[in-house]
C-alpha cells in the first residue's frame, strides 16, 4: 500500500493548480441539460413530435428544436380558429400582466452568480490553505460544501424558478396547447427521480374548440361530443417527458477532497495577533 506523501510546499502548489484547473474545468462546461421529447397521440396534429433539448452553462441557455412528422401539425395549425385563442388570451390580460410583474427576477442570472462566488470562494480557501493560515482548512470545508449547495441545489433550484417566467414558457413545446381554448381538458403528471437529476411525464388532452364551428362551441363546452360527430374531431392529445440532468462533467468536483490526501497541506503557522 501506498504511502501517503508528507506535506511539502511544492505539494500544496501542486493541489492548488489542480484544483484551479478543475474548478475551471467545471465552470466552462454545461452545469444543466434538459430534453423535451414530445408528441400528439391523438387528434389532427399526430402524429407529429417534438425534441428539444437545452444546455445551460455560465453565460447562456442554448436551445435547439427539431419538430418531425410536422405535416399533420402544420394543417391542424392552419384548420383552427385562432379567434378562440385571441378570446381566451383577451380574458386573463390581468391574471398574466400580474405573472409577468412576479418574473422579473433573473433567478437563473442570480444561480450563475451564486456558483460563480463559490467557486471563487473555494479558490481563495486553497490558496490560504497553501499559505499556511490559521483555520484555513476549515474554511476549506466549508467553501467547498457551499460550491457543491450552490451548483447541485441552488443553481438547478434558480433555473426551475426561472421556467416560472413568460418568456421561458413561450419557448416550451406545447405552449400554444396551453393558451388555446380547450373544452373538457385533462392533464397528468408523474414525477420520477434518477441519478444526478429528475424526470417528467406529462399528458394533455381536450376538445379543441378552435376545431369547432362556432355555433357548436357552446354545446362542446357543455358537454362532450358524442364518438363520430364531427365536433368529436375536435379531440387532441398530448404526451411529454421533460428530463433535466447535471452536466456530465460535475462530478469531477468530487475529486477535489481526494487531492487534500494526495497532497497533503504542511501544518497552519498561526495569524494570532497577540503570538505576533
Amino acid at each position: 500500500m501506498l504511502k501517503r506523501p508528507k506535506p511539502h510546499p511544492v505539494l500544496s502548489l501542486l493541489r492548488l493548480s489542480f484544483t484551479g484547473l478543475l474548478l475551471l474545468h467545471v465552470f466552462i462546461s454545461a452545469w444543466l441539460v434538459a430534453t423535451v421529447d414530445a408528441a400528439y397521440t391523438e387528434g389532427r396534429p399526430a402524429p407529429t413530435e417534438i425534441h428539444s433539448i437545452v444546455a445551460v452553462d455560465k453565460d447562456q441557455t442554448a436551445i435547439d428544436v427539431k419538430m418531425e412528422k410536422a405535416t399533420s401539425f402544420v394543417l391542424y395549425s392552419l384548420q383552427r380558429d385562432r379567434q378562440v385563442e385571441t378570446n381566451a388570451s383577451d380574458e386573463n390580460t390581468e391574471g398574466d400582466s400580474e405573472v409577468t410583474a412576479s418574473s422579473d427576477t433573473d433567478w437563473l442570472g442570480l444561480g450563475r452568480l451564486f456558483v460563480t462566488t463559490s467557486f471563487l470562494l473555494l479558490l481563495v480557501a486553497e490558496f490560504a490553505v497553501w499559505k499556511g493560515f490559521k483555520w484555513a482548512r476549515a474554511w476549506r470545508v466549508g467553501a467547498f460544501s457551499l460550491a457543491l449547495l450552490a451548483i447541485f441545489i441552488l443553481f438547478p433550484t434558480a433555473y426551475v424558478a426561472d421556467l416560472g417566467g413568460q418568456s421561458t414558457a413561450q419557448n416550451s413545446p406545447g405552449f400554444d396547447l396551453e393558451n388555446s381554448a380547450f373544452a373538457h381538458p385533462e392533464a397528468n403528471s408523474d414525477l420520477n427521480l434518477k441519478w444526478l437529476g429528475m424526470e417528467l411525464d406529462a399528458s394533455f388532452s381536450g376538445y379543441d374548440l378552435g376545431l369547432v364551428q362556432p355555433e357548436n362551441r357552446t354545446n362542446v363546452s357543455l358537454a362532450v361530443p358524442l364518438n363520430g360527430t364531427p365536433d368529436a374531431k375536435s379531440f387532441i392529445a398530448f404526451e411529454s417527458t421533460f428530463a433535466i440532468e447535471y452536466g456530465k462533467n460535475l462530478d469531477a468536483l468530487f475529486v477535489v477532497p481526494f487531492l487534500w490526501l494526495v497532497f497533503p497541506a504542511s501544518k497552519p503557522t498561526s495569524t494570532n495577533l497577540e503570538e505576533e
